[in-house]
């Protein structure tokens, strides 16, 4: 085979995959903050935003949230926005950098073009004004990943982020890191020393058990500060609506049991809220779906 034929068919197949691409980009923006959004999501937004400001409570300068997952495809990019979101409808200064310069996602998300991003910005730093953009929301500003570069892991762990993670300090009050999943590169784990924590995605129905207790593993290698988990997915029972209790002691063993987690429903699913009390059981609240 050629490479002129290895290319063909390499284009035929991205034609194919591009409809259902696109369809899933748009259902996925239906999860996005905005004034229509249901009580009980938004409701779930403001539990993680208070209790990721409780967990840095003694971080006086901006706090830097690395966002992230085992795999693709568990809900780590509309997280990262919707805590964005929150963030900026309290006044506080918010920048959002998509730091998957692999598979970069928020500027479909966010139906957003920029002519250069956060790989560009990293080789010349005098383009800071171009890839800052604004979002559409008040206080929140992003960068998206910009051209796809060769390494992107030494880039995100380059001097270059460090220096320019210190300018982005001076200037905002939180930003939030939507990163590539930690078990298919490295790129998150590289991030830690710049981050504040980290924020872990798991989506019900989706996530499995050995896949995450390996991710959260690499974390801990890396000594990120593991603010909690985000459960999102949730499909509550119909006419479910109270309060139960489920033991938590058996991912506690595989130190998956990090203080607690937080969900949302897609489909304008209720989400519910996980807390980890004292006793190692996991008190799970939820509602009536309102579809």
């Amino acid at each position: 085979m050629t490479i002129r034929n290895r290319w063909d068919i390499l284009r035929q197949a991205l034609r194919r995959s591009a409809p259902r691409d696109t369809a899933q980009i748009e259902s996925e923006r239906e999860n996005i903050l905005t004034e229509k959004s249901g009580f009980f999501v938004r409701e779930a937004y403001k539990t993680l935003r208070t209790n990721v400001t409780f967990a840095l409570a003694d971080e006086e300068a901006c706090k830097v949230l690395i966002v992230t997952s085992a795999m693709q495809s568990e809900g780590k990019s509309i997280t990262a926005i919707n805590l964005a979101i929150s963030y900026a409808e309290m006044n506080h200064r918010v920048l959002l950098i998509d730091c998957d310069l692999r598979r970069p996602k928020l500027a479909r998300l966010l139906d957003m073009q920029a002519p250069v991003g956060l790989s560009n910005l990293l080789m010349r730093p005098e383009l800071r004004k171009e890839a800052v953009r604004p979002s559409g929301v008040p206080n929140l500003q992003v960068i998206l990943a910009g051209d796809v570069p060769p390494n992107p892991s030494e880039l995100l762990g380059s001097a270059r982020m460090r220096k320019l993670m210190e300018s982005l300090r001076r200037d905002y009050d939180v930003i939030i890191l939507d990163t590539s999943p930690v078990n298919m590169v490295t790129d998150a784990c590289v991030l830690v020393p710049e981050s504040s924590g980290v924020l872990f995605v798991v989506r019900s129905g989706i996530s499995e058990r050995g896949a995450v207790v390996h991710a959260v593993e690499q974390l801990e290698y890396s000594k990120a500060k593991i603010l909690g988990f985000v459960l999102n997915g949730v499909q509550m029972e119909k006419g479910y609506y109270g309060y139960r209790k489920r033991r938590y002691g058996q991912y506690r063993r595989y130190g998956y049991g990090y203080g607690y987690g937080y969900g949302y429903g897609y489909q304008q699913r209720e989400p519910y809220c996980r807390e980890m009390p004292e006793g190692g059981e996991t008190v799970e609240a939820g509602g009536r779906g309102s579809s």
